[in-house]
């Protein structure tokens, strides 16, 4: 019986000794993972600013690009005109019969019944 009663009695200090260590801890412990919590949301911040860098760079990236295919877009355009204004002058009926045609085609179209 006096087995028991120690066994019980031991569990019970052995307990009352872990409490105690757990309290002592206590601070120990909050102090750590506040810390670890505030250089983790540094690290965050941190990437997302440079994320935003990265971002902006790459939107004033994409903006130039688009200003620059706009340019040379326009320009292509240019030299298609000037290309068909010049075989137009040189030789004209058979863009003259092509454009007949297109006419009569869509004048046929357009001129049927809907019933």
């Amino acid at each position: 019986m006096e087995q028991t009663q120690t066994s019980s009695e031991n569990f019970a200090a052995a307990l009352k000794l872990l409490e105690e260590a757990a309290k002592q801890k206590k601070e120990e412990l909050r102090a750590v993972l506040s810390d670890k919590y505030t250089n983790l949301r540094g690290l965050i911040l941190e990437k997302e600013s440079s994320l935003v860098k990265s971002l902006t760079g790459a939107k004033e990236q994409a903006l130039e690009t688009a200003a620059h295919v706009k340019d040379a877009s326009v320009e292509k355009a240019r030299e298609v005109a000037r290309d068909v204004d010049k075989n137009v002058h040189q030789n004209p009926w058979p863009y003259i019969a092509g454009s007949a045609a297109a006419g009569v085609l869509l004048g046929f179209i357009l001129g049927q019944s809907r019933k």
